[in-house]
């Protein structure tokens, strides 16, 4: 698709084109007014008229000066001085000024000649001022085209120079905007009203999302403050709870509730910790991934204490990553989680190589575009009152964006899935 800038050029392209051809069919009529059968019209009627007035009391003499001019030439007569030569030995009729250009290149003619009684009557038209009348013309119109062409460059130039450069400048200072950093703004300073206003509106727009964004945080933390509290005394109950004699069929509820709450936990402080700006002076955290992986292993052993399933760990590396320990427990413990829901009978291998976590179940699999389609469904359904079964992917895949780490899920049918993280 052409953008304007090329249009615009193209239409000014096209209007010298159309000018030029404009002045090159006026420079061509010239050339064809002198080759116009009306010249020899004009010899033909005035040598009639010498003719017929020859023969009267008052012969009509020919004119001897200017353009026009004409010779009776006599049987065995000498030939005229001021004649052209080369027009007496030539056969009667009319002859063009390209006919003569053979006898005489230099020359600008059209000749008439007639034959009479007692010899011939030759009848001529010097064309040399209108020839040199149509040269001028077209050295003039090559100048005006070349002028016109080069005016359509310099508009082209100026339109490039003027719109196109501070178009694309402006278009690259707004693909260069971060999403991550606060307070961006656009420079106004064009002197091309459109781009100033197109940038005055890009920055009160960019100020419009701050203040909504600013809000949804503010939002949160409130939100994820207000429920630390219900949480706190869940967690107090359920630690009261566990230091009562207890039947022995209240001790799965009640670590389902514990779990629950420590997953909840854990979640708001991811929320918390994702809704703020990511701050270069805050302190850097350092957390163990093969000591986190283990433990979550083991606490996450009761999702197949009930299936022919278990968790298999192949490799284990020491590993540390820069990143808060909550963030690197939130993404190891949903992708175990997934694995083992995933997984009926077999094992859920896992793996920690260096810089690299791989957790492989033996489940049914899935389609890769199913999938995409089920998260997308699965993220919309959770903004929504009632929602949140993608909200562990979206952790998942919000936890690695934000400390750059890759996140690759492959899969096939009946043959299980395979999640890799590279921190």
């Amino acid at each position: 698709m052409f953008d304007l800038h090329w249009r615009i050029s193209a239409l000014f392209v096209a209007f010298g084109l159309l000018m030029a051809a404009g002045v090159i069919a006026v420079a061509s009529f010239g050339q064809v007014m002198i080759l116009h059968p009306v010249w020899e019209q004009i010899l033909q009627s005035t040598t009639k008229h010498y003719i017929a007035g020859n023969t009267g009391k008052h012969p009509v003499p020919l004119p001897t000066e200017g353009a026009y001019r004409g010779w009776h030439l006599k049987n065995g007569a000498a030939l005229p001085a001021d004649m052209p030569a080369y027009l007496a030995p030539l056969p009667a009729g009319f002859y063009s000024e390209e006919d003569l250009e053979e006898h005489d290149p230099l020359s600008h003619y059209a000749a008439l000649i007639t034959p009479v009684a007692d010899g011939r009557v030759i009848t001529m038209i010097d064309m040399t001022d209108i020839e040199n009348l149509q040269n001028n013309m077209g050295i003039a119109s090559a100048v005006f085209v070349l002028v016109n062409l080069l005016m359509v460059g310099a508009a082209i130039f100026w339109l490039y120079g003027s719109l196109r450069k501070p178009a694309r400048d402006l278009a690259q200072k707004m693909e260069a905007l971060d999403p991550e950093q606060p307070s961006q703004r656009l420079s106004v300073d064009y002197p091309q009203a459109e781009l100033h206003d197109i940038a005055v509106q890009a920055n009160r727009h960019l100020e419009r999302v701050e203040r909504f964004i600013e809000r949804e945080r503010s939002l949160l933390d409130q939100a994820s403050h207000e429920f630390r509290t219900p949480v706190a005394v869940i967690s107090g109950a359920v630690d009261v709870l566990a230091k009562q004699a207890l039947p022995a069929q209240a001790k799965g509820p009640l670590e389902r509730i514990r779990g629950t709450v420590d997953n909840l936990t854990e979640t708001m402080s991811a929320l918390l910790y994702l809704s703020r700006e990511p701050d270069g002076n805050t302190k850097t955290e350092t957390s163990r991934v093969d000591l986190i992986l283990q433990e979550l292993m083991q606490d996450h052993e009761h999702l197949l204490a009930f299936k022919p399933a278990r968790f298999l760990l192949v490799d284990c590396v020491s590993l540390s990553v820069n990143a808060p320990e909550a963030m690197v427990r939130i993404v190891i413990a949903n992708l175990l989680r997934n694995a083992a829901e995933n997984t009926q009978k077999g094992e859920v291998t896992v793996s920690l190589s260096r810089e690299r976590l791989r957790v492989a179940d033996s489940g049914e699999g899935f389609d890769a575009v199913e999938a995409a389609r089920s998260y997308s469904a699965a993220l919309q359904s959770s903004m929504k009152p009632g929602g949140g079964r993608g909200l562990g992917l979206f952790l998942t895949k919000r936890i690695c964006e934000r400390f750059k780490w890759s996140l690759a899920i492959s899969s096939e049918v009946n043959k299980g899935s395979v999640v890799e993280v590279r921190f």
